[in-house]
């Protein structure tokens, strides 16, 4: 039976494991060794057993497919480069220069917002992967950010680190992808910035451990 993920459900498939992302309830289920049973394909499940798609619609987390409601995003690949390193590459001029006030200015107001807001309401609209590489420009404006931040009275999770740094480089025109990923045994989630191949604000090795479940 063909059906499709409720509104607002995500899922990942993890070594045969079956992981949702509910944004409404900020949750994460889990079901063990779901790939015997369904195949998932961005928000499509081909589920076998007709009383297991019957139990994913009854519960809430599917519905039966509609054509055309499907959705077709692509993956993203997975990092293989980080961007601190590239920025070692630029010259001192391209990684000392002022920091763009209004951006930083956008950047702290987010960051403060966001401690108020439900994860749902942190979510930018979905848009389209960033998939080029990031720009020698993109790279400098992340070096004077990254040499600011650490004097800024603000930190916490991934969630808010990202969301600081993605609301100062899209103010300054740069397109890049929120990605969040989970893995199991034992359980995380955690989430990044990147652009083409290469881990914004994070380490290219240790996104490896992470399949990508939701990609704005």
């Amino acid at each position: 039976m063909r059906l499709r993920l409720a509104p607002g459900l995500h899922g990942a498939m993890i070594e045969g494991d079956l992981v949702l992302l509910d944004v409404a309830a900020d949750a994460y289920f889990c079901l063990p060794a779901a790939a015997r049973d369904l195949v998932l394909s961005g928000s499509e499940l081909e589920v076998t057993p007709a009383a297991l798609a019957e139990g994913l619609c009854e519960v809430g987390l599917a519905l039966p497919l509609v054509a055309g409601l499907g959705d077709a995003r692509p993956t993203p690949p997975p990092p293989t480069r980080t961007a601190r390193r590239l920025i070692e590459t630029l010259d001192a001029a391209s990684r000392t220069r002022p920091c763009h006030g209004l951006a930083l200015t956008k950047a702290v107001a987010a960051a403060i917002a966001g401690r108020r807001l439900a994860f749902e309401a942190l979510l930018p609209a979905a848009v389209p992967f960033a998939v080029q590489p990031p720009t020698p420009a993109l790279l400098s404006d992340l070096a004077v950010y990254r040499r600011i931040v650490p004097w800024l009275p603000i930190d916490g999770a991934c969630l808010f680190r990202s969301h600081m740094l993605r609301a100062y480089l899209t103010t300054l025109g740069h397109g890049v992808s929120w990605v969040f990923g989970v893995r199991t045994w034992p359980f995380s989630a955690h989430c990044w910035l990147q652009a083409g191949d290469v881990a914004l604000d994070d380490e290219a090795e240790r996104l490896t451990a992470y399949a990508p479940i939701l990609v704005l």
